[in-house]
Parts: C-alpha cells; sequence; structure tokens
C-alpha cells in the first residue's frame, strides 16, 4: 500500500512489472550459484543427470535469463519497477544481515522440527 501512494500514476502496472522482475533475477541467482558450486556436487547413482550437456544447458538458461531481463527492464521505462527490485533487494540483504548479527543459528535450522515432511 505504500508504494501505491508513493508512486504516481501507474503504480500498479510499476508494481506488476516489479513482480516479474524479482523471479527472474532469483533464477539467475540460482544459475549462478549452481555454475559455481557444480563441481563440488556429488554425483549419486541412478539419479537424474544430464551428462555432458549439464554445463551447455546451465549457460543457456543464464542466456535465456539475461534476455527475459532485457525484455523486462527496457531503458526508462521500468526506472519505478528498478527501484523496487532494488529496494526489496537491500531490505532483504538488511534482514539477512541483521539475522547474521543477532541469530546465527536461524540459518542452520528449520522452524517446526516436526514438520510431516521430515518422516
Amino acid at each position: 500500500m505504500v508504494l501505491l501512494v508513493a508512486l504516481p500514476g501507474a503504480a500498479l502496472l510499476e508494481l506488476i512489472t516489479a513482480s516479474t522482475i524479482l523471479p527472474a533475477l532469483i533464477y539467475g541467482a540460482t544459475i549462478v550459484l549452481y555454475l559455481g558450486v557444480r563441481s563440488r556436487l556429488d554425483r549419486r547413482t541412478g539419479a537424474f543427470d544430464l551428462g555432458r550437456l549439464e554445463l551447455p544447458v546451465a549457460v543457456r538458461a543464464l542466456v535465456w535469463t539475461l534476455v527475459a531481463l532485457f525484455c523486462l527492464v527496457p531503458p526508462g521505462e521500468a526506472r519505478g519497477s528498478v527501484v523496487i527490485v532494488a529496494g526489496m533487494l537491500l531490505l532483504g540483504g538488511l534482514f539477512f544481515l541483521g539475522m547474521l548479527v543477532v541469530d546465527r543459528e536461524a540459518r542452520d535450522t528449520e522452524p517446526g522440527g516436526d514438520s510431516p515432511f521430515d518422516r
């Protein structure tokens, strides 16, 4: 609601555009993280494996994500959406740093350890 009041004009359109940019950024960050740690991952027999196509598929997925972001953020038109996404990322980063300082164990445990999915 604060964003709708603070943004002039087509605030809803800005929020919709921001809500499409953020998942693309998260997907791209996941691909970059995977490319960074893939050599240290364990390989299990019988598990799904792309074999030699693993790296080309990951690189193409990253290129596709960059193309999608390029289409979502045309220069000048999506300035408000980019500011919203940057603000959300900044707030999330500050929350994460706060959790590191205040409660480091929160990173290592899941809330409600007696989940039905643990069985």
